[in-house]
């Protein structure tokens, strides 16, 4: 009853303090303002008491609350056992309603100093109200009698929890999450600033105070959205940083739209210009928080995403779609309604300046950003017209953006190389001739080792272009102000992180491999031995293999463990950190299997590919391995991996068959598939390739039932892995850290000017 009460007197103070600013915004009564500092004071300290009240639950073990025995158990260590708090829906609305509260007390003074209090937090504080509304409906404190009423006695208390999912049970847990909502939280900021703007009917002073605060929200999200890269990385075993699924997405989007805001905001402090762009933009940045909210917590996207969604009620997906109409509905109403008032710039802008420039890289961001939201709605749209959820392959992102990728890595360097407003037409070529002609001398290198492809080489060109741009200009500010700094070194980590994502996901390799124990194998250049497992804590068991190279020896250790709590296989890679390479070892089974008998043959098919057995013909058309399959092996549950054939008897008909491989609790076993004429169908091994599906490769046994088979011989263990080599992947993460601290470095900087007269301020990009 506690927490709810506290949840419940938070909620009517929120909704005081918005009241209270917002009356002192149309009649300016002191009585009024000073009544909304006291209810937002109270509001933030009362969410703290929440916060500090589901903790304490938690760290005593207090089962009989739902949230508590769903997520946490006596078992776990304290770090993770902390990080339980936000493992579910209710935790996590409390941690976002936490971090928004700690943001809102900070935003106070920061708006009372520049004369924007009542607006600003009249605005912020209905955010506030509105996440206090969520745990309302999705309270972290119901008890299991009211979870499960008639089921559970009135006052039982389980001697345990359920625990924490395995896949969360990692150190990333307990930082990652914080960062991420700590990025939510802040996204709401320049949405209150834009609001506030269009209150006061002043367009052009807010985003001196609102600028630092975008970039805040830049880094931290961006901080956050790295780390689950990373975490992703080494611990879900698919092979990568980034698989375009929804909740990645969702935090990319608002990422994306912050960062046009903060460069167009950028322009219009020095030329006027873009106006009613950075008021739309501004408030974007936190509807895309709301609306990817909906997607990934209302369960719409539940039978599409590889992420485990569950079904919150329909309270919290009418109460999400509410929220976008409501703080969609104020935003875009005060700007219809004032958008007569809002300013024009007299003066047309040159084509050849840095405003335009910023302009078209701030508009090649956006696109990209609805690219992704369209793509990640995608089940919603399909389910809408065709009845039927259908959610785009990973290769729609890379299509749609790649070429957008091209534009802003161009403009990142031109951009810093222009003038404002005065760049003449004849000195453009003057000005970007050496970073030019520099990138032109390193992209020639690059195809010379082996880049053919002409998409991947403009990309390629333009990230050189931007690196050696931002090089030449960075170098000459740091000379004279290194405050000036933060765009250049911005753009340089940009362009060494493109650098990184072409070499790690375009030019990578990858293999499936048998290995047995004590039986050297090559793959992808190196010598794989498996020397066994042994066991380690918590009933997991590490699978040894030693890898050989140049003289060099390396030992990586993936593990697998049964997982109660999913039913199923949990699998974890491991990886050798080469420098300039990552040695990837993703473990899929451990398998018994017999020495081929007489009478079966094998083939090695690519996609597409027709070869001839017997009197059959038999083509590989593709991998049957539907995105909740993907989810399956995420989650340790069964998982089936089928190959789709297309097989011709003789000048017959073809029929389609399709064996498969089911892994299940660490074993797999064939399902195979039979046609007409008493042939049978097994996959023996497999090599898909994600980028290039048609380099993906299948070995398919087919078996004449009325051969004569002989004996088979002794099964042997054999584990059975996914080996990747991952080039440069070194220059993703060392490309993000820099790209961060260029935002480090113009918060303090823009910080800084906020205090500043504007006559004095000098701007660069």
């Amino acid at each position: 009853m506690f927490g709810g009460i506290v949840v419940d007197i938070a909620f009517v103070l929120c909704v005081t303090s918005v009241i209270s600013y917002f009356q002192h915004h149309r009649r300016g009564s002191p009585t009024t303002l000073l009544l909304g500092r006291l209810c937002y004071i109270l509001t933030a300290i009362s969410v703290a008491g929440i916060a500090a009240f589901l903790l304490s639950l938690i760290l005593t073990h207090q089962f009989q609350y739902t949230y508590v025995w769903s997520y946490s158990s006596r078992e776990l260590p304290t770090p993770l056992l902390i990080s339980t708090f936000y493992a579910g829906q209710e935790g996590s609305f409390t941690l976002w309603t936490l971090f928004t509260a700690v943001i809102g007390v900070f935003l106070l003074r920061h708006s009372s100093k520049k004369g924007y209090e009542p607006e600003v937090m009249a605005v912020f504080g209905l955010i506030q109200s509105s996440l206090l509304l969520m745990l309302i409906v999705k309270s972290p404190f119901l008890r299991v009698w009211q979870s499960w009423p008639g089921q559970v006695a009135e006052g039982f208390a389980p001697a345990n929890g359920r625990g924490l999912n395995p896949l969360l049970q990692n150190y990333w847990m307990v930082i990652h999450p914080q960062v991420l909502f700590s990025g939510f939280s802040a996204m709401g900021v320049p949405y209150a600033y834009a609001v506030a703007a269009l209150l006061k009917r002043d367009y052009t002073n807010w985003i001196r105070p609102a600028t630092p605060w975008m970039i805040f929200a830049a880094l931290i999200l961006g901080t956050g959205i790295m780390m689950g890269g990373f975490w992703a990385y080494e611990t879900l075993g698919w092979g990568g940083y980034w698989g375009w699924d929804p909740v990645e997405n969702s935090s990319l989007v608002p990422w994306l739209f912050c960062i046009a805001t903060i460069h167009t905001t950028l322009s219009q402090r020095k030329t006027g210009r873009f106006v009613k762009t950075n008021l739309i933009l501004a408030m974007f940045c936190f509807l895309m928080v709301l609306y990817s909210t909906f997607l990934t917590r209302s369960g719409v996207l539940g039978d599409t995403s590889v992420h485990s969604f569950v079904d919150p009620g329909m309270w919290t997906y009418w109460m999400l779609i509410g929220l976008l109409v409501l703080f969609g509905g104020i935003g875009g109403g005060l700007l219809f309604a004032r958008r007569k008032e809002i300013p024009r710039p007299v003066k047309e802008h040159s084509y050849y300046s840095r405003e335009f420039a910023l302009f078209l890289g701030s508009a090649a961001v956006v696109v990209a950003a609805i690219f992704i939201v369209v793509g990640t709605s995608s089940p919603i749209v399909t389910e809408i017209l065709q009845g039927k959820k259908s959610a785009v392959d990973t290769s729609y992102y890379v299509t749609t953006t790649l070429p957008l990728g091209i534009v802003i890595a161009l403009l990142a360097g031109i951009g810093q190389l222009l003038w404002w407003t005065r760049t003449q037409k004849g000195n453009v070529w003057k000005a970007v001739r050496t970073p030019a002609l520099l990138a032109a001398c390193v992209t020639l290198l690059l195809v010379t080792v082996g880049v053919r492809e002409p998409a991947i080489v403009v990309f390629l060109f333009a990230a050189a272009f931007a690196l050696c741009a931002n090089l030449q200009v960075g170098w000459r500010i740091v000379k004279g102000n290194p405050k000036l700094a933060g765009g250049s070194v911005a753009h340089i980590g940009l362009a060494i992180m493109f650098f990184g994502f072409v070499a790690s996901s375009k030019y990578d390799s990858k293999e499936t491999i048998s290995l047995t124990q004590g039986k050297p194998v090559e793959a992808l250049g190196y010598t794989l031995t498996y020397l066994g497992y042994s066991p380690i804590a918590g009933e997991k068991y590490a699978f040894h293999v030693q890898v050989d190279r140049d003289g060099r020896r390396y030992t990586v250790a993936p593990i697998m463990f049964y997982s109660g709590y999913n039913d199923g296989l949990m699998r974890n890679p491991d990886i050798a950190n080469l420098i300039t390479r990552d040695f990837y070892l993703a473990p899929l089974s451990l398998e018994q299997k017999s020495e081929q008998a007489e009478g079966l043959s094998k083939l090695e098919l690519k996609r597409g590919e027709t070869r001839k057995v017997g009197d059959l013909e038999v083509t590989f058309m593709d991998f049957d391995f539907p995105v909740m399959q993907k989810a399956a092996m995420l989650e340790g549950k069964d998982v089936r991996i089928g190959a789709i054939l297309k097989v011709r008897k003789g000048n017959g008909t073809p029929v389609t068959v399709a064996p498969a491989k089911v892994l299940h609790q660490g074993e797999s076993r064939d399902e195979a598939a039979r046609m007409e004429g008493g042939y049978e169908f097994t996959i023996t091994a497999m090599h898909p390739d994600r980028e290039a599906k048609e380099n993906s490769r299948v070995e398919i046994g087919v078996k004449n039932l009325s051969g004569v088979a002989a004996d088979a011989t002794p099964s042997r263990d054999i584990l059975i892995a996914e080996a990747s080599v991952k080039p440069y992947i070194n220059l993703v993460w060392s490309g993000v850290i820099v790209l961060l601290v260029g935002f480090l470095v113009t918060i303090v900087r823009r910080s800084q000017e906020a205090a500043m007269p504007p006559e004095t301020v000098v701007e660069q990009a």
